[in-house]
């Protein structure tokens, strides 16, 4: 007998069957259904359990109570993914993004986000926030925008701090999960036993899917207790996969979180700086990186280059882990990064004027160079962070004229055109390929 015919063996709904394994339904339904899982733990684990259980067992809901403040793609990523056993209510000062949640409509672009939005029978509130939300809930997580703050160089958390003392005003034992990235010590400076730090490893557009199958979970705290250990399981059973859960100092996991953050951001640099090279001498980059990332050691993973590193976390983790280290310890390394982010942008601006020249035989005054769109078709929300902005900007300084798609046709667009900038090929219309320029050398239809 599979697990579907034990179910309905029992006279069970998959809803009420997810319930008893504590797992969200959807993971139960593809645990059921798809034959991968067979011989899992995951398998075992819900043929037991509904095994072993009456055929007049009652529906049971997880009972926590887990407030998510920020709808941004971290904390709306979560609050979807617990909300499918668990009483989760979402809250956002963003007006508008809670109207749409309301509606069953993600302010951001995520495809399984969406799609649970409007097919999941999802126990979620969304609202503004309210502190008589923090007064009933068992849990608290925060995923708020921590900018950087330029006059500090560090981030800026105030945010942040508002909301704790607000949760703390009314609530004085719920647990506090921090998943905003904050500095090296900011958890501990609470003096708290129940603030702890659960850093975030989520792509954009696919915070959903990263979520449901973390590559770690990692907490850091500064005592293990009962509540503690109990998010862990919150966390874990709603998961595809088996992560592994790391527990450690508060410090040492916003540690994790912006070395992780600097080193993806120094790989970008470096292939970017391998390109630049190769550029420069005429050199076939694609051939000489497919040959560096044949050593195992290195790999062929994360190696395609760009305009530079972007978006909302690489370029101020990377600035405020250099601000926080640099002056201590000298390191030349992590400091370097965003200097070489910086020059492959100002390298590129002059590589583009002398390539358009060179095609065009136009004068500066005279070249019209556009930018179809600066994000990407992968599902970014924050254009207003991309790199290729900055090279904008650099070319707009040097007399360029740079114009932007704004919804006319592409045939127009295409000839009124002389040069079309791109971070990858895939962000355009195949009508405009011939035109683009990128350093996208890894680009396969």
């Amino acid at each position: 007998m599979n697990l579907k015919e034990l179910r309905k063996s029992k006279g069970l709904s998959q809803e009420q069957a997810s319930q008893i394994c504590d797992v969200p339904l959807r993971t139960y339904k593809r645990i059921e259904n798809n034959p991968i899982y067979l011989d899992s733990l995951k398998y075992k684990h819900c043929f037991d359990c509904i095994k072993s259980c009456s055929s007049k067992h009652k529906l049971i809901k997880n009972k926590d109570n887990i407030v998510v403040v920020g709808a941004g793609y971290v904390g709306l990523s979560i609050a979807v993914l617990l909300a499918n056993n668990t009483n989760v209510t979402l809250v956002d000062i963003n007006k508008e993004k809670v109207s749409l949640l309301n509606k069953k409509i993600s302010p951001i672009k995520d495809k399984l986000i969406e799609k649970s939005l409007k097919e999941d029978k999802l126990n979620l509130t969304v609202d503004t926030p309210n502190n008589n939300y923090y007064k009933n809930a068992d849990y608290v997580f925060l995923a708020l925008p921590t900018d950087l703050d330029e006059s500090t160089g560090l981030f800026n958390t105030n945010a942040l701090d508002g909301v704790i003392k607000d949760i703390r005003s009314v609530n004085k034992g719920c647990v506090i999960i921090i998943k905003s990235t904050v500095g090296i010590g900011y958890t501990e400076s609470f003096k708290d036993k129940n603030i702890i730090f659960c850093p975030e490893f989520l792509r954009e557009g696919n915070a959903l899917y990263d979520s449901m199958n973390p590559s770690r979970i990692i907490i850091g705290l500064t005592k293990l207790t009962p509540k503690i250990k109990h998010i862990s399981a919150i966390l874990t059973s709603n998961t595809l996969n088996s992560p592994s859960i790391i527990y450690m100092s508060p410090s040492e996991a916003e540690s994790v979180k912006l070395f992780s953050n600097t080193y993806l951001a120094m790989r970008v640099s470096f292939f970017n700086e391998v390109d630049s090279y190769l550029l420069s001498k005429g050199l076939s980059s694609k051939k000489v990186i497919e040959g560096i990332g044949l050593d195992q050691r290195i790999g062929s993973h994360y190696n395609n280059p760009s305009f530079g590193y972007g978006g909302y976390c690489l370029p101020k983790d990377t600035e405020v882990l250099s601000n926080i280290i640099g002056g201590i310890h000298n390191s030349d390394l992590i400091t370097s990064i965003s200097k070489s982010n910086k020059s492959r942008k100002e390298y590129l601006a002059e590589e583009i004027i002398s390539h358009v020249k060179s095609i065009t035989q136009k004068d500066i005054k005279d070249i019209v160079i556009s930018v179809y769109s600066y994000l990407s078709k992968s599902g970014s929300d924050n254009s207003r962070h991309a790199a290729l902005i900055d090279v904008v900007n650099i070319l707009k300084n040097k007399g360029i004229n740079v114009i932007e798609y704004n919804g006319e046709s592409i045939e127009f667009f295409y000839k009124k055109s002389d040069l079309i900038l791109s971070n990858r090929f895939q962000d355009v219309p195949k009508e405009l390929i011939d035109k683009v320029y990128t350093r996208d050398i890894f680009f396969s239809n």
